[in-house]
């Protein structure tokens, strides 16, 4: 069976390498890590 990660932010299946944003540490040094496509990381990036 082979992995198929999906977009955190628009929920569609990634069919090409996309982008991954990680949140903060918390206490625990422990981060979120969430997947993006490219469509969602292009709008994300120009927010910055």
């Amino acid at each position: 069976m082979s992995i198929k990660p999906k977009c955190d932010k628009c929920g569609k299946e990634l069919t090409e390498f996309g982008g991954i944003l990680f949140g903060p540490p918390n206490r625990n040094s422990k981060v979120k890590k969430h997947h993006l496509c490219r469509k969602c990381y292009k709008k994300i990036a120009a927010e910055l």
